[in-house]
């Protein structure tokens, strides 16, 4: 890997020492948005990541390691040209040949540094690593927590505020509906609320309306995502209901099934494809429109669920909250 001459090392490090608290606690917040898991095997020894002061990309500083999933490494990067600091995703060393891992990473790139929307993540550009030559996606920071972080911190969240972050998430998943795409992942952790706007980050996993896929996250994946089917928006209304439904109660609906259990047969139990979710009500005492809008998100059948359109103007009504002065 390229390091940084003296200098511009001691200015990546005195970067790194400038962080404020606020700001630290903003990073450790973000990189909750990005998965991690168990090292695949048959790729070598692990790559050890860059130090603060390392050139990742030409005019991109290392400040931070911020987490290494099981392909990819995030960064917190000095970016010389805008002077401010930005989040880099690039391929971890090791898997630098892995064209899997490459066209997941490109085809989120293209799509953030094309698509905008003001409550979706920023993609500034995708540029080339050192060796070895990997694509690096660069992104806005946000100052922020994730929603996982604040229901962490918070328990729930107040109703109002729940369903202005739904209003909000529904702009954004219109506009990626409108574009042909279904998000997939919509959770929490991919959340960053900033000063009461909703910002959707993580487009990784993201397919077109019409194809198959089982991609996601175990507890908010829809009944046909669990079985393979072809995507259509109503399973990002479920991840979406999903979301909220936490937000407001502070637990998932199958948060007490045992469903990460191995079944006889080697795969995995979802209840959600045989167990109706339990009313949010049963939770908490919430004004009844709120909570139906949530619950009818969670129908089984996916024709059978709201649109983002009809979830929308729901939680509009609900709140009485004009959606202009919210920014979506």
């Amino acid at each position: 890997m390229t390091t940084a001459g003296g200098g511009t090392a001691a200015a990546a490090t005195a970067v790194a020492t400038a962080v404020t608290a606020d700001a630290a606690v903003l990073i450790e917040s973000l990189t909750s948005s990005f998965r991690s898991g168990e090292p695949e095997r048959g790729w070598g020894p692990p790559g050890a990541p860059l130090a603060a002061g390392d050139t990742l990309a030409p005019g991109y500083l290392v400040v931070d390691h911020l987490r290494r999933g099981s392909r990819l490494d995030v960064y917190d990067v000095w970016s010389e040209q805008r002077s401010c600091r930005c989040i880099a995703k690039t391929i971890r060393p090791e898997r630098a040949t892995d064209e899997r891992a490459i066209a997941w990473l490109r085809n989120e790139g293209v799509l953030l540094t094309q698509l905008t929307h003001p409550h979706l993540l920023r993609g500034y550009e995708i540029v080339r690593s050192a060796e070895p030559e990997r694509p690096v996606l660069i992104t806005e920071t946000l100052p922020g927590h994730t929603l996982s972080y604040l229901i962490a911190e918070m328990g729930r969240l107040r109703p109002l505020d729940s369903a202005v972050l739904g209003i909000q998430l529904c702009s954004a998943l219109r506009y990626l509906h409108g574009h042909g795409w279904a998000h997939l992942d919509v959770k929490p952790s991919n959340v960053v609320e900033i000063g009461g706007r909703a910002v959707l980050l993580d487009l990784s996993l993201v397919c077109r309306i019409g194809e198959k896929s089982s991609a996601g996250t175990f507890d908010y994946l829809a009944p046909e995502q669990a079985d393979g089917e072809r995507m259509s928006p109503a399973a990002d209304v479920w991840g979406l209901g999903v979301t909220l439904y936490e937000a407001l109660s502070g637990t998932t609906p199958w948060a007490s099934a045992c469903h990460r259990e191995r079944t006889a047969g080697g795969g995995r139990h979802y209840p959600q494809r045989t167990e109706r979710a339990a009313p949010l009500r049963t939770h908490r005492r919430l004004p009844a429109a709120l909570s139906r809008a949530v619950d009818e998100c969670l129908t089984p059948a996916p024709e059978s669920r709201p649109t983002i359109a009809e979830l929308s103007a729901e939680l509009v009504a609900w709140s009485g909250m004009d959606p202009q002065s919210i920014g979506t």
